[in-house]
């Protein structure tokens, strides 16, 4: 028990750093539709377009980072560059923020003006400093961890990490309250101290505190070219000749050769692979819609006043995290029921299940949006939003397990870092169609275009996200009995 509390005391020190990183980027990430529809003045169909290649981008990026730190960086010095890009992203968007003009026209186009310039420069120093962060931090909680402890650890990591994002959140709603937009700047300037406090208590600390369960410091060196050593252990096992001759294949030689190379099973495996990922990104882009059409909504048909109080925008985005929070040990425990009683909800019904509550949340919305657009009603209660919100957060606790599982079930051990790039790819791609999408959130009193289908109002543009997901389900519960079979895994009711 002492030696696992070893581990924990590491682990409580960097997931309590992490916080720090976490609370910026979800205190950014809660005005950053905000920031561009009303301090850039972009107009709704360019604030989104700019959230989707933006987020789109950010998702790729962890896979170049992660690269390149097992390949010239240890865990700590990652860590720092982390934490230093994220400091430099803060004061340059600070600066971006001093610039506000209210009386700014709303542009449908980007002007490469000083303030634009600053904010996506500083957005881009984010993104790079998020990646070197989180990858650090998730490397360090695995190496201070045994097998025993390891899922322990992480089950620590994750609440801690959504309470900073709760944190940022209400840092930004204090600062900011309702509409305040020439404060903004006080937020990246707030974050900024924040942000040195985290890396110097990190550097001070993590001797001291990150050790694994023998009490021995955490090994920070960094990996001697593994990948080079391994690919020259495989080429030393290949003759000179069937070198050249690889060499000189083009590409769809290259892609018959891997094919060749496959069993059965790894094929089979593979092709269920790639069908999960585009059922993954149908799911994606209904879900991101809470950070981009739906702050849009909210911010135009929901009853914020209070009397007393004017609730931001802004801060529903704290609903997410406190659900997750709340709910996440409720299925741990509901699991175990269900494990106990032999029921075995693997990946697949996960996934099934995730849809369709996913469905069930834009219906919601769908029909909220039909007595808007009849002028039933003007506004809205905002307990339909915590509702939507609620139900939200039940849809991602079952759907980020399955997708994990899925990703472990699938992946043979030679490829796992492929398909697990291939995972997290799916991000990116969801992100950038969700901007495109919201692109057309039809204005008021007018209609909009998505793939050349008029949308007439807000019952026409929800109910896309309704049928997205109903689709998806139905065809993911038709094939069911298909996919596990080519799944190939010894206990069917994994999946």
């Amino acid at each position: 028990m002492s030696k696992d509390r070893e581990s924990m005391k590491g682990t409580y020190f960097i997931s309590s750093i992490s916080t720090t990183s976490y609370l910026v980027e979800y205190g950014v990430l809660s005005i950053f539709t905000l920031f561009l529809l009303y301090v850039l003045d972009f107009s709704i169909p360019l604030t989104s377009r700019v959230y989707g290649y933006y987020y789109g981008f950010a998702y790729l990026i962890p896979i170049l980072i992660g690269y390149i730190s097992d390949k010239y960086l240890n865990k700590s010095t990652s860590l720092t560059i982390g934490f230093v890009s994220m400091i430099i992203s803060q004061v340059i968007l600070w600066f971006s923020a001093s610039l506000y003009d209210p009386n700014n026209p709303v542009r449908d186009t980007i002007v490469l003006n000083l303030q634009n310039i600053a904010y996506f420069i500083g957005l881009l120093f984010l993104a790079l400093g998020m990646s070197f962060s989180s990858l650090s931090i998730t490397h360090m909680i695995n190496s201070i961890n045994n097998e025993s402890s390891r899922l322990k650890g992480f089950s620590i990591y994750y609440p801690i990490l959504n309470f900073g994002i709760l944190v940022g959140v209400i840092i930004t709603s204090v600062v900011v309250g309702n509409e305040n937009y020439e404060l903004y700047e006080w937020i990246f300037f707030i974050f900024t101290i924040i942000l040195i406090i985290g890396l110097i208590i990190f550097r001070l600390g993590k001797d001291k505190y990150l050790v694994d369960n023998d009490g021995n410091p955490m090994n920070d060196d960094r990996p001697k070219e593994s990948i080079i050593e391994e690919s020259n252990k495989l080429l030393r096992n290949i003759s000179h000749e069937s070198i050249f001759k690889i060499k000189n294949l083009n590409f769809n030689q290259r892609i018959r050769l891997f094919r060749d190379s496959l069993t059965l099973k790894e094929k089979d495996r593979i092709t269920v692979f790639f069908i999960f990922l585009m059922i993954i990104i149908f799911y994606r882009i209904a879900f991101s819609q809470s950070s981009i059409s739906l702050v849009f909504f909210i911010n135009t048909y929901v009853q914020r006043d209070l009397s007393f109080f004017t609730i931001p925008v802004q801060m529903f985005s704290l609903l997410n995290p406190l659900f997750i929070l709340i709910l996440g040990p409720i299925f741990i425990k509901v699991t175990d029921k269900l494990e106990k009683k032999k029921i075995k909800l693997g990946f697949i019904k996960r996934t099934i299940l995730a849809l369709l509550v996913m469905v069930l949340c834009f219906t919601l919305l769908t029909v909220i949006g039909y007595y808007i657009d009849i002028d039933s009603v003007d506004k809205i209660s905002l307990i339909w939003i915590v509702v939507f919100e609620f139900f939200i957060a039940v849809s991602e606790l079952l759907f980020s397990i399955a997708g994990y599982a899925m990703v472990g079930d699938l992946a043979s051990e030679k490829y796992y870092s492929l398909f697990f790039g291939f995972f997290l790819a799916t991000k990116s791609v969801a992100m950038f169609l969700s901007g495109f999408i919201s692109s057309r959130f039809p204005p008021e009193g007018t209609e909009s275009f998505i793939f050349h289908m008029p949308v007439h109002g807000l019952m026409d543009f929800f109910m896309i996200f309704v049928i997205m997901n109903l689709f998806t389900a139905l065809v993911l519960i038709i094939y069911r009995k298909k996919l596990i079979e080519k799944m190939h895994l010894e206990d069917s009711n994994s999946a």
